[in-house]
């Protein structure tokens, strides 16, 4: 009969104890996260999480910051942030659903990202068409040589075409 009431002990303990977590944390919520080129390295606060696209189930309580990297493109860094949802409207918030975070929706629940290339350069120089030209050129090596697809391609020469027609 000790030994029961102990292993019982035990496992109510160990219920209420990984609980705290949730606490301090709050509820969760599944978020997305898509990129244009898919296959990039998803970090949320630092850690990785992911490969793009990825559904994602984090805390709902607090802002996340979200980093997504992909080799030959610029990082892309943005916020999901927690936002008074519907329910915070209508109720006097107290109590456990306020710990838990439920009066609270991480925004924005998706991030479709287009990722800016690493070739679309940051000033036009003083000859801009030779400056475009030179890019291009870089972009179809990396082609010929199977480091991007026809895809990536395509969406970085036109990345590099939109910059100069600025």
């Amino acid at each position: 009969m000790k030994h029961i009431l102990s292993q019982l002990f035990t496992v109510l303990a160990l219920f209420l104890l990984s609980g705290c977590a949730t606490f301090e944390e709050g509820a969760n919520q599944e978020v997305n996260v898509a990129s244009f080129p898919a296959g990039a390295e998803i970090f949320i606060d630092g850690e990785p999480a992911g490969i793009t696209p990825a559904t994602l189930t984090i805390s709902r309580k607090v802002a996340h910051e979200v980093q997504v990297q992909k080799a030959g493109y610029d990082t892309y860094i943005d916020y999901f942030t927690p936002t008074p949802n519907a329910r915070s409207e209508n109720y006097v918030k107290f109590g456990l659903a306020e710990d838990l975070g439920q009066y609270v929706d991480l925004q924005p629940v998706s991030m479709n990202i287009q990722m800016r290339s690493e070739f679309v350069p940051q000033s036009i120089g003083g000859d801009p068409f030779k400056t475009m030209g030179q890019k291009i050129l870089e972009v179809d090596r990396h082609l010929e040589a199977g480091l991007i697809s026809p895809v990536e391609h395509k969406y970085i020469v036109e990345q590099i075409i939109t910059f100069f027609e600025q």
